[in-house]
């Protein structure tokens, strides 16, 4: 059984498969494993582990030391290659995509094989682009729908609301809240469907607000809460062993 682990900027999310079953699964903050451990419950002896993450290495140190000593093996930590399969990264520099970015592009890619719009909706929104052949040809990040309305909070005096669900996305906000959430959906629905119109594809959907997207998309969008997790079970990932010191 393999434990698999996405550290991500707001959240850290785990599952234990075996082969194509999924065991277990479990999240948490990420800030949490500053002052704590990853909690995992109910994973007895996997055979290996890997690890995605975006963050400071002080996380990706704190979980390989909890690995190590809690089960006895190394992490094998997820990187940045020039190519997966048919899957050709499309910076210059490879290392300079983010983990996260490259595991759910391989992933969308090895799942459906076709031109798709790979969309991830959580502290940041990215969107990249998968040509019909594979090729990664870029892609775009803008603020998430928290840190749209966090930077309104922290940019005005008045402005400062909560996240509440959105009805009627086109229907004009009669309150600051109702605009805000409103206006920062529409913000994000307007880029993926500009780029929709722009490059057809299909267009698979990530993170922590993507089911909030899907529902004011008015195209058709697949949702895939794993994308970044099941990119780490593509054959050919490059991965790093990494042991922590003693």
């Amino acid at each position: 059984m393999i434990l698999q682990i996405d550290v991500g900027n707001s959240q850290t999310k785990w599952r234990l498969v075996d082969g194509t079953e999924i065991q277990s699964r479990g999240s948490q903050q990420t800030q949490s494993l500053l002052d704590g451990s990853l909690i995992l419950d109910n994973v007895s002896a996997p055979s290996s582990a890997q690890l995605c993450s975006v963050t400071d290495v002080t996380f990706e140190l704190r979980i390989g030391r909890q690995i190590a000593d809690q089960y006895g093996i190394q992490v094998q930590i997820a990187k940045v290659s020039s190519q997966v399969g048919q899957v050709t990264c499309g910076y210059q520099e490879p290392k300079n995509l983010g983990i996260d970015r490259w595991l759910a592009v391989v992933a969308a890619y090895h799942q459906d094989r076709c031109a798709t719009l790979v969309v991830d909706v959580g502290s940041a929104m990215t969107i990249d682009l998968i040509s019909p052949d594979g090729q990664h040809q870029g892609g775009y990040i803008l603020p998430g729908l928290r840190l749209m309305r966090q930077s309104l909070w922290r940019g005005t005096d008045q402005v400062k609301v909560d996240a509440i669900a959105v009805t009627s996305m086109l229907v004009p906000g009669m309150n600051t809240a109702d605009a805000v959430n409103k206006g920062c959906l529409l913000a994000a629905v307007a880029a993926v469907e500009k780029l929709a119109s722009e490059y057809p594809a299909a267009i698979v959907v990530t993170g922590g607000d993507a089911l909030a997207l899907i529902d004011a998309l008015s195209l058709k969008a697949k949702h895939s809460p794993d994308l970044v997790l099941e990119g780490l079970s593509v054959r050919g990932v490059a991965m790093l062993s990494y042991e922590p010191a003693v």
